[in-house]
């Protein structure tokens, strides 16, 4: 949320899966860009019913998958604690090849550290 709203200027909210099916889904049209951060935990049966719902009723989901990174060395059992750095890793790269496709610095800020809140 942080890269695409304060870094990017893009309108978002983020919601867990857990709340997705409690409201967001009324949201969801063809037209909708949707986010999937997908680990390997025992949340792991929500997110692919966020996934499985996004997927029928919006043309633009994009699904970060911690299971389609290799971790030489790490087995399943570590796999789910070790997610959020796998995915930190991957939004640090798509952060910036959407600050180059969109031609807007990641440093680049309107109010935040510019004026006085």
């Amino acid at each position: 949320m942080c890269i695409l709203e304060e870094m990017q200027w893009l309108t978002t909210t983020r919601v867990h899966a857990a709340e997705f099916f409690h409201g967001s889904l009324e949201l969801i049209e063809k037209d909708t860009s949707i986010i999937v951060f997908a680990g390997e935990d025992e949340t792991r049966p929500l997110t692919d019913r966020v996934i499985s719902f996004s997927k029928e009723y919006s043309d633009d989901v994009t699904v970060i998958d911690t299971k389609d990174y290799a971790l030489p060395g790490v087995s399943d059992e570590f796999r789910g604690l070790l997610a959020p750095i796998v995915v930190d890793a991957v939004v640090d790269r798509f952060s910036k090849h959407l600050a180059q496709v969109r031609d807007h610095s990641l440093d680049l800020r309107r109010y935040y550290r510019v004026v006085a809140y």
